[in-house]
């Protein structure tokens, strides 16, 4: 592994406040094997969302090819870095703040084919281009770290250009239709209700997509192929993955979980709000997040879903579902 400072300004200009230090003390004494023990006695929401191995859920369904190169953008405090590496020949995680890659740095000592660069994207220069791109979680912060009046768009021709001819972008983001939001769960960037649904006042912050502004969105910048996956609950905690080609039936989605931050006003039943939704085939529309294959070539990755669309959860997970 190499630890790469060379972009680095001195100063983290983000952070989940004071927690992010006592995460970090976690990663120095526990390897990701061991960490459902510090859950056993602290399963605070960062804890476990930092932590939990529900994370890597979003991509290791994923084929990619063993020799294949990858940059992690924004790479957090590493949840799916080493899912990656397991993946892929190569792996740079890009990430903002010193801290947070110190993180991924103790959660993945062992792993010889990952080198992680703290600073800011825009900084970087990159010697090659990637077979991958993942841009987990990261998408929809793109005004805050690119100053022009089209963030989205700009911030998202800057990245294309680290991409192969063939390579593939895969993003992970919250469904601004989601179910979840019009049962009456906070956007989850403002921690207020309905306010994707009635569109974003501030274009300049942080936000989210439906399905066809996201496909807009990326065939502007000449990605105009895509592939969508609907994630349930999210892409944050999925335990199970669909397709176009693989949609829950009114039966299954009974025994699907669900999660809502704590002091949620869940104003009604989103299984059965969900059936109403397969019954009459717009399912993708209210699903409440999308993993985006997007490429400039043809799509021609084949997944069977059907043994990956029900995924293991912790058991300390279940406090923060509704079953």
């Amino acid at each position: 592994m190499k630890f790469n400072l060379d972009y680095y300004k001195g100063s983290d200009l983000y952070s989940d406040g004071g927690i992010e230090n006592e995460i970090l003390e976690y990663t120095e004494k526990f390897s990701e094997e061991e960490f459902s023990k510090i859950f056993e006695k602290d399963i605070r929401w960062p804890v476990f969302y930092y932590l939990t191995g529900l994370r890597k859920n979003i991509i290791n369904w994923y084929p990619m090819k063993k020799e294949a190169s990858v940059l992690e953008i924004g790479a957090g405090m590493g949840s799916i870095t080493s899912e990656l590496c397991k993946k892929a020949g190569k792996v740079v995680a890009v990430e903002l703040s010193k801290r947070r890659a110190t993180a991924i740095a103790n959660r993945n000592r062992a792993q010889e084919n990952l080198e992680i660069m703290v600073g800011n994207l825009n900084d970087i220069k990159f010697q090659e281009k990637f077979d991958y791109i993942t841009l987990i979680g990261v998408l929809e912060y793109a005004p805050l770290y690119t100053n022009t009046q089209n963030p989205f768009e700009d911030f998202l021709a800057h990245i294309k250009q680290f991409l192969k001819p063939d390579g593939k972008l895969l993003i992970a983001i919250e469904n601004k239709l989601g179910m979840k939001y019009f049962a009456g769960a906070p956007e989850d960037h403002h921690n207020m209700r309905y306010y994707g649904i009635e569109g974003y006042e501030n274009k300049q912050t942080a936000q989210t997509f439906g399905k066809k502004e996201l496909q807009e969105l990326l065939a502007k910048v000449g990605l105009k192929q895509t592939k969508f996956y609907y994630p349930l609950p999210d892409y944050k905690l999925p335990n199970c993955i669909f397709s176009d080609e693989f949609l829950p039936d009114e039966s299954s989605i009974k025994d699907y979980r669900f999660y809502y931050y704590e002091g949620s006003q869940i104003e009604f039943d989103e299984k059965k709000a969900y059936t109403e939704t397969i019954k009459n085939g717009v399912f993708d529309i209210f699903a409440n997040s999308f993993f985006v294959e997007a490429s400039s070539k043809k799509i021609k990755t084949k997944i069977d879903l059907k043994n990956t669309h029900l995924m293991p959860v912790e058991k300390t997970a279940e406090r923060f579902y509704q079953m």
